[in-house]
C-alpha cells in the first residue's frame, strides 16, 4: 500500500496518460503493493503500469533508477521498460509528485519465505548474474550506508532508540512482555558486538554495486521461466555478502521463523560466487555483517505500539528478532561452512 494516498483517480490518470503518453485508456485497477501508488491500465493495445510516488521522491532518484534500468535491459537482464513521455522524459510531475509508466509485466509475486529450495537458488542465480553486470555501472556511491548501518555508531544509536521504546511500550500492548524480552536481547546483541567486533574489518570485505533492496518482493516471475527484478530506487555500493545474506533469509521457506537451513544457505553463496568472486572475509564475518544491520533498529516495535492494526509490521518484527538470535547464536558455524566449501 503508498505510503500516502493518492492525487489520482481513474478521469485524472486517463487524462494524464492521453496528454502525456499518447495512450487511450480504458480500465484502470489500483494495485496495493509497495510504497508508491500503483495502477494497472489497459488501452486497446496493451497493458501498462502507472506508478506515483510520494512527494519525498526526487527527480535525480527516478532518473539514477531509469538509468540504471536501461543499463541491465542492454545486457539482458529482465527489467521493467519504462516509457518516454510526448516530451521526451522518463517520468512527468503531477501536483508535486513523480509519476512514470512502464509497461506491464506479465506475472506473478511471491510473498517473503515461501520459496522452495529451486526457487531459492533461482534467486542467488538472478542476484549473482544482475551483480557481476553492475560491476561495470558508473556512477554509484556508497552514499554513508556503511556508517549508517554497519558501524559501532549505528549500533549505539539503535539501543538509545530501543531503550527509549522500551520505556514507552503502551502498558494495554498486548504484546509488552514480548517486545520487552526482544528489544532486551536485541540491546544486549548490540552491546557484545560493540565491544568485541572488529569493525575495520568491513572494509576489507567486498564493497561492490548492488540492487539495495534485493528480495522475492523484487521479483517477478512467470510462466516462460523469465523472472524480472524491480525496483532500483537504492541500488548503491553495499558490502556484497550483505545483499546475499538478505535475500536468502527472505525466500527460503525453510527460514520463515528465522532460523536458517545453513545447507541450503551454503548453496545459495556458492551459486552467487560462481558470479561474483567473494573473499575470505565475506565468507568469515558474512552472518555478523547482517546481524550489525537488523539487531539495533527496532523498526516494526514502534509501528505496532502506536497501532495494533499493523498486524504484518508486528510479523515482520518478530522475525526478524529470531533471525538476529540465530544468526548470533550460529555465526561461527555458518562462518566455518562458508570458508569451507566455498572457494575465494
Amino acid at each position: 500500500m503508498g505510503i500516502q494516498n493518492s492525487n489520482l483517480n481513474e478521469d485524472t490518470i486517463k487524462r494524464i496518460l492521453e496528454d502525456n503518453y499518447n495512450i487511450e485508456t480504458s480500465k484502470v485497477t489500483k494495485i496495493d503493493r509497495g510504497t508508491a501508488n500503483i495502477f494497472e491500465v489497459q488501452s486497446k493495445e496493451k497493458k501498462y503500469i502507472l506508478k506515483e510516488f510520494s512527494e519525498g521522491r526526487s527527480e535525480d532518484s527516478v532518473i539514477k533508477e531509469t538509468n540504471i534500468i536501461n543499463f541491465l535491459k542492454d545486457r539482458n537482464i529482465k527489467v521493467p521498460i519504462y516509457i518516454k513521455s510526448i516530451q521526451g522524459d522518463f517520468y512527468i510531475k503531477f501536483e508535486n509528485r513523480i509519476i512514470i509508466v512502464q509497461e506491464y509485466v506479465d506475472g506473478y509475486t511471491m510473498e517473503n519465505n515461501t520459496g522452495d529450495y529451486t526457487k531459492t537458488i533461482e534467486s542467488a542465480k538472478i542476484l549473482g548474474k544482475m551483480t557481476k553486470e553492475l560491476k561495470d555501472y558508473i556512477g554509484l556511491e556508497e552514499d554513508g550506508i556503511i556508517e549508517k548501518w554497519f558501524s559501532k555508531e549505528s549500533l549505539e544509536k539503535g539501543i538509545t532508540k530501543m531503550l527509549d521504546l522500551k520505556s514507552k511500550l503502551n502498558e494495554d500492548n498486548p504484546y509488552k512482555l514480548t517486545f520487552e524480552k526482544d528489544l532486551e536481547d536485541k540491546i544486549n546483541m548490540s552491546k557484545d558486538l560493540i565491544e568485541n567486533f572488529q569493525f575495520d574489518i568491513i572494509k576489507k570485505m567486498t564493497i561492490m554495486n548492488s540492487h539495495g533492496d534485493y528480495s522475492v518482493q523484487q521479483l517477478i516471475y512467470n510462466d516462460n521461466d523469465e523472472t524480472t527484478v524491480i525496483d532500483f530506487e537504492t541500488a548503491k555500493k553495499l558490502p556484497i555478502i550483505w545483499e546475499v545474506m538478505r535475500s536468502y533469509s527472505y525466500i527460503d521457506k525453510e527460514a520463515k521463523n528465522g532460523n536458517l537451513n545453513i545447507d541450503t544457505l551454503v548453496d545459495y553463496v556458492k551459486e552467487f560466487s560462481k558470479y561474483v568472486k567473494l573473499n575470505e572475509y565475506d565468507l568469515k564475518y558474512a552472518s555478523k555483517i547482517y546481524l550489525i544491520q537488523i539487531v539495533s533498529s527496532p523498526f516494526g516495535y514502534k509501528q505496532y505500539n502506536d497501532n495494533y492494526e499493523k498486524t504484518g509490521l508486528l510479523e515482520f518484527a518478530l522475525f526478524r528478532t529470531n533471525l538476529c538470535r540465530y544468526l548470533y547464536k550460529n555465526s561461527d558455524e555458518i562462518s566455518l561452512r562458508l570458508q569451507k566449501e566455498i572457494s575465494n
